[in-house]
């Protein structure tokens, strides 16, 4: 049995970055960028008016000045202003090569004479000065970052339609378990319906995976090793829930030796938890999760997620929030890594009510969990602690 973060480094280790495709640049939300993005063109590209206002050249604030020309955003201004010239100029519109200041609509008045009086001067411009953000030439976005809309925003304003990522891995995922029905079936009096397979698509899903669905397999070493066999010949990761415990009825471990594969570890010191593997043949993956719902949601959250997104070029960190406890929590053993479902009320860390691994409506109104680490029996009420946020 080995601590939870060292199940998390090994299968940091063992990922290997797959290959690349190109793809047009709308088409790559959740994508991993395979290349670094440069700006072709300096952003902003000129010099252009932060609000509506009067462009001018600050030197004659002093003094009415003229409206010469109303530019809007895309107008062609013109080049110079004379002496005594301003222009009435719109929010991200080009400025007059020699303006220097963008007086507010609210900060001026017109006179009789229809020129425009500048009632308050600012220390600050009004002005977006060219290359400001990004210069010709710059790195606009890093290889192995993860596209998101305001990613697909940058491409697209760097011109870049065109973009290489890395591929998707494709994942088959099963369940294991005599026990088990599919969810639009009304169970007997054995059986449960097959919901861990369900949970691990979607979290595929969350993060852009189109996981397939392999089936139930029953719990004899024959239909293992048949369900095993025919998932390698069609993806690079396999997922099952159930079946790699220690019980008679547990052989998936039995099937993986069999098949060639090898152990990288199979029990890990946490609870929810304890019984998840993971094995490699070549470029291959086999990670079994615990048949106990809460189980298998947290340890994929924990070790598979990162490990797909590393295999993708990307080094995931989950988003936390570090808050304080709103009650003591106590725990009578601790030998392992206790992962307790959490919500956040008031700026303060509820543990939920939880009756353990096979208690999957706790994880409904759970906004996160937090660790406790081994060998820690109490945590004290107002105790700082981090929340993994879901």
């Amino acid at each position: 049995m080995i601590p939870l973060e060292k199940a998390i480094e090994l299968a940091l280790e063992h990922a290997k970055i797959i290959q690349t495709e190109e793809i047009p640049f709308n088409e790559a939300l959740y994508r991993i960028l395979a290349e670094d993005v440069f700006s072709d063109i300096d952003i902003p590209p000129f010099n252009k008016s932060a609000m509506d206002g009067f462009a001018l050249r600050k030197s004659e604030v002093n003094q009415p000045l003229k409206i010469v020309q109303t530019v809007q955003a895309g107008d062609v201004p013109i080049k110079q202003l004379n002496q005594g010239e301003c222009v009435k100029i719109m929010t991200g519109a080009r400025l007059p090569d020699n303006a220097d200041y963008v007086a507010k609509i609210e900060d001026t008045e017109i006179n009789l004479e229809g020129k425009v009086i500048i009632k308050q001067v600012e220390n600050k411009p009004n002005i977006r000065f060219a290359a400001e953000d990004i210069r010709t030439g710059e790195v606009v976005l890093t290889k192995g970052t993860l596209i998101r809309p305001q990613e697909i925003a940058s491409l697209a304003t760097v011109g870049k339609t065109t973009i290489s990522v890395y591929k998707k891995p494709k994942i088959i995922v099963a369940s294991t378990g005599n026990e088990l029905t599919e969810p639009f079936n009304l169970p007997n009096e054995v059986q449960i319906r097959n919901s861990n397979a369900y949970q691990i698509i979607a979290q595929c899903n969350q993060i852009g995976i189109n996981a397939e669905y392999s089936g139930i397999v029953e719990d004899t070493l024959e239909s293992t090793l048949h369900h095993i066999q025919k998932m390698m010949n069609q993806c690079d990761i396999m997922i099952f829930s159930g079946g790699v415990s220690m019980g008679d009825f547990d052989f998936v471990p039995q099937a993986l030796h069999q098949l060639g594969f090898d152990e990288i570890f199979h029990t890990i010191a946490v609870q929810p938890g304890k019984p998840t593997l993971m094995a490699q043949k070549r470029n291959q993956y086999f990670f079994g999760l615990p048949g106990n719902p809460v189980s298998s949601f947290m340890q994929f959250e924990l070790i598979v997620k990162p490990f797909i997104y590393k295999v993708m070029g990307h080094e995931y960190h989950a988003k936390t929030a570090f808050l304080p406890l709103a009650i003591e929590y106590r725990r009578k053993k601790a030998e392992r890594t206790s992962l307790i479902p959490v919500e956040i009320k008031e700026n303060k860390v509820h543990p939920i009510e939880y009756h353990g691994s096979a208690h999957l409506f706790a994880m409904n109104s759970a906004q996160g969990f937090i660790a406790i680490p081994q060998h820690t029996t109490i945590v004290s009420k107002d105790t700082y602690v981090t929340v993994r946020l879901l």
